[in-house]
């Protein structure tokens, strides 16, 4: 079953978050996450949402309960809480 994940946030500045996010690709490969796209709201540059596809939505739950993920979003200058939807496929 198809898992979609909708995480949305606020950064301090895009670019520095979205090299930051780039880099995180190995830990989403090795989870099984792939990325199927990253927007910026239309009217809030630094309000980022990125739309991923999991195995599952264990996977998924386990992957934000990660501690490196939380320091590494941190880091990447994440200031807000993410807001994170785990979807399940009904097809």
């Amino acid at each position: 079953m198809e898992t979609l994940l909708i995480i949305s946030h606020e950064v301090k500045n895009f670019d520095t978050w979205k090299t930051a996010f780039e880099a995180g690709e190995p830990m989403r490969a090795e989870a099984g996450v792939k990325v199927r796209g990253v927007y910026r709201a239309a009217d809030q540059e630094n309000m980022v949402t990125v739309i991923t596809q999991a195995p599952n939505a264990e996977v998924a739950r386990a992957l934000f309960s990660n501690p490196a993920l939380k320091a590494d979003m941190e880091k990447a200058g994440v200031i807000s809480v993410p807001e994170i939807k785990i979807l399940a496929s009904v097809n």
